[in-house]
């Protein structure tokens, strides 16, 4: 019920957010700025986070760039979200970190939504979905508290379908398959393993028009080939919610809770785990509303 509540309270968010409704004044009668874009700037942020294994804090930081533009060849609008250089460090019975250099998702809007088979008598096929390439490159970990060792994701593509076809950069739900390459370096040596396009990749979000709230939600599901230990199936999900709750010198700061599961798919023997945080973050130099 509270997930429900939560996703009609940001479905049912005015279609658009003005230049007026996001301005207001203060005594003086200067314009600050009340919407922000949840999607863009520099995040630095801090959080709690407890897991089967115990309890850490952390402090995480990134940059995010949020970009859309229109096609050349037939003014299709692209939405791209952007996520570089992401770190996060954590301390106390689970110190360790994760570095991503890049993690984004490229969404191309067909405003026609069908698909041309170039025929002696051209043929029209309706295609009723957006197209979505998910992309994470370099993203890697290491858990002090599992002895020497580190896990690399190398890189990660998926190619996915968004039934939504939602016209704004503030609704998407893309699905469809994905490929991995992951390396787990320990004690014995290294260990691969690679997913040819063998699991399912879910990448969905709702934003409201003001920018204060967000619902985010991602999950992995398939098998991957060990090439030491053979095929093994694994899943991860995410769900994240975002509010802002002040900001400082027009910088949103947000209340971020999260929480994430694992199935044979964390650290170096690919345990089964839960995680769940709550943090504040501060997205400077980003653009709004």
């Amino acid at each position: 019920m509270l997930m429900l509540g939560l996703v009609m309270l940001l479905a049912t968010a005015a279609p658009g957010a003005d230049d007026d409704a996001c301005q207001a004044l203060d005594a003086r009668g200067e314009p600050y700025p009340i919407c922000f874009d949840l999607g863009d700037g520099l995040v630095l942020g801090t959080r709690a986070r407890i897991s089967g294994a115990g309890m850490a804090r952390a402090v995480r930081t990134g940059v995010h760039i949020r970009m859309g533009r229109s096609s050349r060849s037939k003014g299709s609008p692209w939405f791209n979200n952007h996520r570089l250089l992401t770190a996060e460090v954590w301390d106390g019975e689970q110190r360790g970190f994760t570095f991503t250099a890049y993690d984004g998702t490229l969404r191309r809007h067909l405003e026609e939504g069908f698909i041309l088979v170039p025929t002696a008598r051209p043929l029209r096929i309706p295609f009723p979905f957006d197209v979505t390439v998910a992309a994470r490159l370099g993203h890697l970990e290491r858990r002090f508290w599992e002895g020497p060792g580190w896990t690399l994701e190398t890189g990660r593509v998926g190619l996915l379908l968004d039934p939504v076809r939602s016209e704004t950069e503030r609704m998407w739900l893309g699905v469809g398959p994905s490929a991995a390459h992951v390396v787990r370096r320990g004690r014995d040596g290294a260990q691969h393993t690679v997913a040819p396009f063998t699991e399912l990749l879910l990448d969905a979000g709702l934003e409201s028009a003001d920018g204060l709230s967000a619902l985010r939600a991602s999950a992995l599901a398939g098998w991957s080939l060990g090439i030491e230990r053979g095929v093994y199936f694994r899943a991860r999900a995410d769900l994240g919610l975002e509010r802002v709750v002040m900001a400082v010198a027009d910088q949103p700061v947000v209340l971020q809770v999260a929480g994430t599961y694992a199935h044979r798919d964390a650290g170096l023997a690919r345990r089964s785990e839960w995680t769940a945080s709550v943090g504040l973050a501060l997205r400077a130099l980003g653009a709004r509303r």
